[in-house]
């Protein structure tokens, strides 16, 4: 007889977010399994991994409540301030971190990095397993539980089951779940680069008719870029020598930090917008970019995978006190619906960036340059948006009770 386990909750996919639900509700007394088909290598450029995440302030918070972040902050680079111009014809605008009362706007910090704490916090509590590289070979929705059975012949029940399986969510496609879908037709360049002056923990992001270029602060002085560009560019830009294509980086940037000396290896992904039309279903909760996939010109993505994660572990831990079953509707629809206005919200702002800047209509330009003005001079709308995009001002649990 083959055997047959029992968890509280299964979690497909051991990314960042996945993760962070299992640590969320690692001493919620709950059994927790995760799946993960294995994590790909880890790409270096300049002796760090290609991709990293901008961590907000108001996440920074999470992962201390997680009791992630003592594990973290030796790798986390600090950004106290970022500034924001069009390419370079109508001025600029600077957010500071101590305009809202606080050191730092958030924390850049390699993917890798973060995955590695999070396993460590993951230790301290025997009531999470982690299973790769491990892969589901059916998955059938009961009346009251899931069945869920291993590619190497193993059973597992579990009333809940959570696709934290990235953009291409397999537990989506399983589930009947179909998306409304945005294609960019750009593609976003990734790499570590050295700049020849210290960036001072700000972060830089220049608006171009193509897409932005972002310059990120690491720590060791070096920067992440993010240069989102139209396929056929990014192309030409990927096939650069490495003097080419510092030369092409130093004259899209400028000399605000010198010059760019030193260009790691690239990397480069294709910038397509998805918003899953149902978050939950019956016996399964969509988290991260299962669920909604944005695009990256303000590093946001990871962030609100994060705030999934802390509203749907809080929302199982109060299922199990008052003794209701965590994976039927109503206690899925209460996730959703927390979840959805953060998720618009922030899909629309991107959406409404992208075509403001991107846009070639007349008088747009100045329409721009007009609205970063009054931005930089209105101090209340200011700071408003700044605790709504560092995430400080959502009801969103920091931990969980």
């Amino acid at each position: 007889m083959q055997q047959s386990d029992h968890a509280d909750v299964i979690i497909v996919g051991g990314g960042m977010v996945g993760l962070a639900l299992a640590c969320a509700l690692r001493h919620s007394g709950l059994q927790i399994v995760i799946i993960e088909r294995g994590e790909p290598p880890v790409r270096r450029s300049l002796g760090r991994d290609c991709r990293v995440s901008a961590i907000v302030m108001g996440n920074v918070k999470i992962l201390q409540g997680l009791g992630v972040w003592d594990y973290l902050k030796k790798d986390a680079g600090p950004m106290r301030a970022m500034r924001i111009w069009d390419n370079q014809e109508q001025g600029g605008i600077r957010f500071d971190g101590s305009e809202i009362g606080e050191d730092q706007l958030g924390y850049l910090i390699e993917n890798s990095a973060t995955q590695k704490a999070m396993h460590k916090a993951l230790l301290e509590s025997d009531s999470v397993e982690f299973c790769s590289p491990a892969e589901i070979a059916e998955v059938d929705w009961l009346a009251e539980h899931v069945s869920v059975k291993l590619a190497d012949g193993r059973h597992l029940t579990t009333p809940l089951i959570v696709g934290a399986d990235g953009g291409r969510s397999w537990i989506r496609e399983q589930a009947g779940i179909g998306l409304w879908q945005r294609d960019y037709n750009q593609k976003g360049i990734v790499a570590t680069v050295r700049p020849e002056r210290g960036h001072n923990g700000i972060a830089y992001q220049r608006f171009l008719p193509t897409g932005p270029l972002a310059m990120l602060p690491m720590s060791d002085d070096l920067c992440s870029i993010v240069w989102s560009a139209e396929n056929s560019e990014a192309d030409r830009l990927m096939a650069m020598g490495e003097d080419a294509f510092l030369e092409a980086l130093n004259l899209t940037f400028g000399p605000v930090l010198g010059r760019i000396t030193e260009a790691g290896e690239r990397a480069a992904f294709p910038l397509i917008a998805r918003l899953a039309k149902h978050f939950v279903r019956e016996r399964v909760a969509l988290i991260g970019d299962a669920a909604h996939c944005i695009h990256p010109l303000a590093g946001l993505g990871v962030n609100l995978g994060l705030r999934d994660a802390m509203v749907l572990a809080q929302e199982i831990s109060d299922a199990r006190r008052f003794d209701e079953d965590w994976g039927e509707m109503a206690v899925l629809e209460r996730y959703m619906k927390q979840r959805m206005p953060d998720v618009l919200s922030v899909m629309g702002s991107m959406e409404g960036l992208h075509q403001i800047f991107t846009g070639t209509m007349p008088g747009l330009k100045e329409v721009r340059g007009l609205g970063m003005r009054l931005i930089g001079n209105s101090g209340a709308i200011k700071q408003l948006l700044m605790r709504n995009s560092t995430g400080l001002s959502l009801p969103v649990p920091k931990q969980i009770s």
